[in-house]
């Protein structure tokens, strides 16, 4: 099974000068804990989460917040995220997320996002118990490989 059989595709993705706030209601509207950030080209730049958008803004009770500028994408986003190909095999897209400890991998073909694996995606494949590219084709009402 191949990771352009899985992947989420149009991705929803953020711009490097988005406020925090801005990518925080962005996320919690759409239910993802993270998305790629893309420059004007398409090309993944890097990836923001829910942790990166919260480290660091929520301060104990009684504490005084000091006045400064909020904070863009480009500030708290991990720059040059890993990626992998469409053709990547899922195993590996999948290794790759529980090694690292990551839960989405930004999927990209000649240089442009195209896709996002995520754990959601590995785990709907377990969940419908598919084994092959084409049950996943089958159940996303794409023609099999090669028709």
């Amino acid at each position: 099974m191949l990771a352009r059989d899985v992947m989420s595709s149009p991705v929803i993705t953020l711009r490097p000068d988005v406020p925090v706030h801005a990518a925080a209601a962005l996320l919690v509207s759409h239910g993802f804990t993270g998305a790629p950030v893309v420059d004007r080209a398409e090309r993944v730049i890097g990836i923001v989460t829910e942790a990166d958008l919260v480290r660091g803004r929520i301060v104990p009770d009684g504490w005084a917040v000091p006045e400064q500028p909020e904070p863009t994408v480009a500030d708290v986003m991990t720059p040059a995220p890993i990626s992998m190909q469409p053709d990547a095999d899922l195993a590996d897209v999948v290794a790759l997320m529980l090694d690292e400890g990551i839960r989405s991998v930004p999927i990209v073909s000649d240089g442009r996002l195209v896709g996002v694996v995520s754990r959601r995606d590995a785990l709907r494949v377990v969940a419908n118990r598919e084994l092959t590219s084409d049950e996943v084709r089958r159940r996303r009402g794409i023609p099999a490989a090669g028709r």
